[in-house]
């Protein structure tokens, strides 16, 4: 996941107390085009013309960062700077492509029926039916009827039913129940909500949705339409979120927080984690442990259902994202793009070759 600056850490939680600067950072942002940022990731400078890509030619999975990782079955798919989408299946190396955006992608979600959705900077929206074969952009018409200043979309989940909703910077949120043909506006706290969303979730087994973001930011909806505040254990950014099999919820976020709610009524339980390193994404694998991933490399692992984490450095590199592919394998997306790992062995590497 990439993330937006913070501008608001340990303020008050009240949305009409800083509304007036609020707009005008909006507005600001809306100018240069240059809040999106991920460590040390380029930043989309320049006014480019989203129906052409920023460059051409072949691009090594080592060689670009990556920001998201989706899974389709056997098929691996990962967006990234500059329009890159990369897929593998088990009878293929990872195949990158450069979609006709400059833009950056932000993140990724795919439904078992090939159906997947990549969003980014500048608002930007692609649709795939073939799990990442052949993908189309939502045109810039469609999307200003629900982002007309083009904000950054950071965000993007998809339910049972393939209904999608993304959510963004300043509160923005939008879902789709045609495979996205077309989009329609939600307002998830009110008119005057506008934190950055970072993460969406689907609960299955709370049959609800889950909404974390910027400030502290905690919501709920049964729907995805209609929303509720959840209060909050802290003032900083949540990053995202992992819902595990057992039912429990895992918030966490700036300088190394993370928190843990065992039941829908109990409280937000702080988990102690050595680092002030930012966690960006996280996952439950497929033998029971959860693990987040941040920046510098680090990594932490939990075989308790999030009572406990452990430390682990698995690269040099800022990670922003984790899936676990068909065959056992760990791939890590980051600053200094996709590489595989052994999921039980912290220690044991394997080179980004692009094989499987």
């Amino acid at each position: 996941m990439v993330g937006l600056s913070d501008r608001r850490a340990s303020a008050s939680r009240n949305p009409l107390t800083l509304l007036t600067r609020r707009r005008f950072l909006k507005r600001l942002s809306h100018l240069g085009k240059a809040l999106f940022v991920f460590s040390q990731a380029p930043l989309a400078l320049a006014q480019i013309s989203e129906e052409k890509p920023s460059s051409s030619g072949p691009v090594a999975i080592d060689r670009a960062s990556f920001f998201g990782l989706a899974r389709v079955g056997s098929t691996l798919l990962a967006c990234g700077e500059r329009g890159l989408i990369a897929r593998s299946t088990p009878e293929s190396h990872w195949q990158v492509t450069r979609l006709p955006t400059p833009r950056n992608f932000t993140a990724l979600a795919a439904h078992p029926s090939g159906f997947a959705v990549a969003v980014g900077h500048s608002g930007a929206i692609f649709v795939s039916e073939d799990a990442g074969e052949q993908w189309r952009a939502v045109p810039e018409a469609i999307r200003r009827t629900f982002n007309p200043n083009q904000d950054a979309l950071l965000t993007v989940a998809i339910d049972a039913e393939r209904r999608v909703i993304v959510g963004g910077a300043f509160g923005r949120m939008a879902q789709s129940t045609n495979l996205g043909k077309s989009w329609s506006a939600i307002k998830p706290l009110g008119d005057d909500f506008e934190w950055h969303i970072y993460q969406l979730c689907v609960d299955p087994i709370r049959r609800s949705w889950l909404m974390v973001g910027e400030s502290g930011t905690l919501a709920e909806s049964p729907d995805g339409l209609t929303w509720r505040e959840l209060s909050s254990p802290y003032a900083g950014s949540f990053f995202g979120a992992v819902l595990t099999s057992r039912g429990t919820r895992i918030v966490f976020g700036m300088r190394g927080r993370i928190y843990r709610q065992a039941n829908p009524t109990g409280a937000w339980q702080p988990i102690e984690a050595p680092t002030t390193m930012a966690w960006m994404s996280g996952r439950q694998l497929s033998d029971g442990r959860i693990m987040l991933v941040g920046d510098q490399g680090m990594t932490a692992i939990s075989d308790n259902d999030g009572q406990h984490f452990r430390l682990e450095k698995r690269w040099d590199a800022s990670l922003s994202d984790l899936m676990e592919s068909s065959d056992g394998r760990l791939w890590i997306a980051g600053k200094a793009g996709l590489k595989s790992f052994e999921s039980d062995a912290g220690a044991s590497q394997r080179p980004a070759t692009g094989t499987r």
